[in-house]
């Protein structure tokens, strides 16, 4: 699992990157500029579909694979906003007393400081969920952990200042890039925790709902129980006519 995750985590970074460029290159009337060879905002919305289609193949238990993989995935984006307070490149708002931007020359509001604490934040709940939640609920920890990401990542977006008027003003929208981008992993997560909760309602809690080979597991699964209670029902009206 290790060497799919750094593989999968780099291929969602850089599909990111790309499909960032690709977007600004209309924005810009085609004028196509090259930007960073990774984003690392990519990396919870791709990483679990590469998952998805690897428990496919393979078979594997995709619920069970995402809950201990959510703790790492905003482990990376705690270390990659540490890194950014260190190199000084906190693009915040001016404060006199932030942080002091190398590439701009003067101090900024640290949002990549208080970002960076939000996903300290979100790596102990989802670590507090594995021991927790997921003794009876399968499933729910990395969609949780992906709508608290983008809530807290969408706010702390209102107090940055991208040097791109592009990244600031999306198509004119008034929202950022990122913000955007945000509404789309929120909306996914949704979306997962919701069918989670429907699925698990229906009584599928010990196999994998989220794939094919967990599908066909819980209806052999479903089939066989039926069938054992049919047999108990027969033999107890057995035993009752014998009674009798």
């Amino acid at each position: 699992y290790v060497v799919f995750t750094l593989g999968f985590g780099l291929l969602s970074a850089r599909i990111t990157a790309i499909i960032k460029d690709w977007l600004l290159t209309l924005d810009s009337n085609g004028a196509y500029e090259h930007g960073e060879l990774l984003r690392n905002y990519g990396i919870p919305m791709f990483l679990p579909i590469f998952f998805l289609i690897y428990c496919l193949l393979f078979k594997d238990r995709f619920r069970t694979v995402t809950d201990y993989l959510a703790p790492g995935v905003y482990s990376v984006m705690t270390f990659v906003k540490l890194g950014c307070v260190f190199e000084g490149c906190c693009y915040g708002s001016p404060d006199e007393n932030g942080i002091m931007n190398v590439h701009l020359g003067y101090r900024t509001f640290p949002v990549q400081l208080y970002d960076m604490l939000t996903s300290v934040c979100i790596v102990i709940i989802c670590l507090v969920l594995i021991y927790t939640l997921r003794k009876k609920h399968k499933g729910f920890i990395y969609p949780i952990g992906g709508i608290l990401f983008a809530l807290t990542k969408g706010f702390w977006e209102h107090f940055r200042v991208h040097t791109s008027e592009w990244e600031r003003n999306f198509f004119d929208t008034g929202f950022t890039f990122w913000q955007f981008w945000m509404m789309i992993l929120l909306v996914g997560c949704l979306i997962w925790l919701i069918l989670a909760i429907v699925w698990e309602k229906k009584g599928i809690t010990d196999f994998d709902e989220m794939t094919y080979s967990g599908i066909q597991q819980t209806k052999l699964f479903q089939k066989e129980k039926k069938k054992k209670v049919y047999h108990n029902k027969r033999k107890k009206n057995k035993k009752g006519k014998k009674k009798k």
